[in-house]
């Protein structure tokens, strides 16, 4: 055989000696026999635009991955996918001879072989072909990838398992990994994914993984969040302090459980308000009315014990928060009358 230094010197090479320099040659002339061998693998339609290039580009040989694969060529397909330059082409093969594994026509092997090989574009590429019903050993690999060098391919690997609905090892690594990290994996699953379903996965994590959620989703209702948010005060705060208008959205009865559990101004304010809106007592509501009107009636004796230890000094600081308790009492005086109101209705 002459000496070979370009892939025009390959491209005159018969289909024999092809198959020999892909199995002894150089690495670079292994690459340019599979890309010969593919070019001839290729109905003479499909290649037309590019028969006169002296080196196919690598979206040419992306387009060389589906002929292959498309053409039962598998043994190419696969050498495409290990010995091309550019981890684009390798990607698209890899993506290509997993698929083809999964419908059992390769072996799993070369897929697992491959990923520990490889960088993390390819990683990737594999990762995006699992879908519920994958076969255990790509849920191995993806459960491997979780500990990936790289962040990126983390990220794909537990977005993998949960399609898959093998969330268990995912929300693990989500549990376990660095808060910006966490943070960053919860903002590009719910712009991928909708919120709603995302705390659903997270309504039995930990707090501080269902307040990582309230803190990074971008737009949210409380429909979509209250799996997350479940009977936790703090989470509640948290996202009342981060979108005050989800407090409107709120059912009644679960503003009235919030405030039975922490008393607080701004619940009893909105409560005070949804209650005189109310013309007839509201089913959910009516068997909470009693304790809510012990709650206010106590928190007023509070407010009323805190102004009269106030009385009479005229320091500026204990004006301000004699105003304050003024205005504290008349929220609750306001939720305790329409409260009083709907229980004897």
């Amino acid at each position: 055989m002459a000496t070979i230094e370009s892939f025009d010197d390959v491209r005159g090479l018969t289909e024999p000696e092809l198959r020999a320099l892909l199995d002894r040659g150089r690495p670079e002339e292994r690459v340019w026999a599979i890309w010969a061998l593919a070019l001839r693998s290729t109905e003479p339609a499909d290649i037309d635009a590019i028969a006169q290039r002296t080196e196919p580009a690598p979206g040419v040989r992306r387009n060389f991955a589906v002929v292959l694969a498309g053409h039962g060529h598998y043994d190419l397909l696969v050498a495409l996918a290990k010995r091309d330059p550019e981890p684009v082409v390798r990607a698209a093969a890899m993506q290509l001879v997993t698929r083809i594994a999964i419908d059992g026509k390769l072996p799993a092997t070369t897929v697992s072989e491959r990923v520990g090989a490889e960088g993390a574009e390819v990683k990737m590429a594999v990762l995006g072909t699992i879908f519920e019903g994958a076969p255990p050993w790509l849920l191995e690999i993806a459960e491997q990838l979780l500990e990936d060098r790289d962040a990126d391919c983390r990220y794909e690997a537990f977005e993998a398992l949960v399609r898959a609905g093998r969330s268990a090892p995912a929300l693990m690594w989500l549990e376990e990994a660095p808060e910006a990290e966490a943070r960053l994996a919860l903002m590009r699953w719910t712009s991928r994914v909708r919120v709603g379903p995302c705390a659903i996965a997270l309504s039995r994590a930990s707090r501080r993984l269902r307040r990582l959620l309230i803190e990074t989703v971008r737009v949210a209702s409380w429909q979509e969040l209250a799996p997350a948010v479940g009977d936790e005060p703090a989470l509640l705060r948290t996202l009342a302090g981060r979108a005050p208008h989800i407090v409107e959205q709120m059912p009644l009865s679960e503003l009235v459980r919030a405030a039975l559990r922490e008393a607080r101004d701004m619940w009893i304010t909105a409560i005070g308000n949804r209650l005189a809106a109310l013309p007839s007592p509201d089913a959910d509501v009516v068997p909470m009315l009693p304790e809510l009107c012990e709650l206010c009636t106590l928190r007023i004796s509070q407010i009323d014990v805190a102004t009269e230890e106030l009385r009479g000094d005229d320091d500026p600081h204990l004006v301000i928060e004699r105003e304050q308790l003024s205005d504290a009492r008349a929220v609750y005086e306001k939720a305790l009358e329409h409260a009083l109101r709907l229980v004897v209705h």
